[in-house]
Parts: structure tokens; C-alpha cells; sequence
């Protein structure tokens, strides 16, 4: 499953940085891992491996300048994956299924304000907030290609902010991959 980064960089005209990549299983990660591995050994001018954390394993692409980002934090399906998103612009998977012929076929999933909200710059908090200071730092992130929290989702954030039974001013320097990102 692809997550929507690809169409924010699209529409803001930005140069596309990373695709995250998340799997239904640990086995289909530990696959595509081995893959890249394998490209990585047979292709070293066209692959190399990226960083590796609790939560990623990247590739680069040098060829298209792209970080590939295999995540590994969570695992399920594309709907699960979906809802676990915190802003609704980046409630946009790109999947595959096998259909009655057992042939892949690919859809997309989207929730229902996603175009909107792309278009309209305006980040949405829609379910809870698990991690509000990883969102925090991640509003500031898409601040920068012209998106701004709206109103109710910035008392929304603060209220999960507030509510937090202490701050670390550490977690504010943190890497967006020691939250939820």
C-alpha cells in the first residue's frame, strides 16, 4: 500500500522526497525488504540502501532521486492503515488485492474529504490523536507546502496536547519516526 505523500508533492509542485510503503503482514514486509536487498546487490547503481529504525527500512532510488520508505510499525489492511492517519490529506492509500482470478488488480482508498482538503490546504483532524506532539511537529511539516490546521482541529490538537500528563521538551526535537508518522 502506497500512502497519498505522492499527490501532496503533485499538487504543491514540490520535488517528491520519500513514498511510504506499508504492508498487510510482517511476512509481505520482510518480502519486499528482501527484494530491495536483492536489487540493492544486482543494481548498486541504481539502488542503495537508506536509513533503517524500529519503524522504516528505505531504499534509495537514484535514478528517480526517491526514497522508498518500507514501514514497519504497522501492519493491516488498507482500510486500518487508512484510520490511522491523523490529517484527512493523508488519508489516501494505493493497493493491490488479488480478484476471482487470483490476477492483482489495484484501487484506491480515500476518505471522503481528502480532494477538498487537498485543494482547500487545510489540515483536518478527524479520528483521536495518539501521538499529539509527533502531530504537532508533522503540522508544522506540511505548514511549509501551504497547509494549515482549521480551526477545530487546532483545538482539538491542543486539547490532546493539554491533556498529555507531562511534556518533555526533547519530544519536540524528536525525529518524526519516534511518533506516528
Amino acid at each position: 500500500m502506497v500512502e497519498s505523500n505522492i499527490l501532496i508533492f503533485q499538487v504543491t509542485n514540490s520535488k517528491i522526497k520519500d513514498i511510504d510503503i506499508f504492508f498487510r503482514t510482517k511476512a509481505d514486509f520482510d518480502n519486499a525488504v528482501e527484494i530491495f536487498k536483492e536489487k540493492i546487490d544486482v543494481e548498486p547503481d541504481h539502488w542503495k540502501q537508506g536509513y533503517k529504525s524500529d519503524k522504516v527500512w528505505s531504499v534509495i532510488d537514484l535514478i528517480g532521486k526517491v526514497r522508498l520508505e518500507l514501514n514497519r510499525s504497522e501492519f493491516g489492511e488498507p482500510i486500518k492503515i487508512l484510520q490511522s492517519f491523523d490529517f484527512t490529506i493523508t488519508k489516501f492509500v494505493y493497493y493491490s488485492f488479488l480478484n476471482d482470478e487470483e490476477e492483482n488488480e489495484f484501487e484506491v482508498l480515500f476518505q471522503k474529504d481528502y480532494f477538498e482538503h487537498l485543494q482547500t490546504e487545510r489540515l483536518v483532524l478527524d479520528n483521536e490523536i495518539p501521538f499529539p506532539v509527533s502531530t504537532f511537529n508533522r503540522s508544522y511539516r506540511y505548514q511549509k507546502y501551504g497547509y494549515g490546521l482549521c480551526r477545530e482541529s487546532k483545538v482539538k490538537l491542543l486539547n490532546a496536547i493539554h491533556d498529555l500528563p507531562i511534556i518533555d521538551d526533547e519530544e519536540l526535537g524528536l525525529s518524526l519516526y519516534d511518533g506516528k508518522d
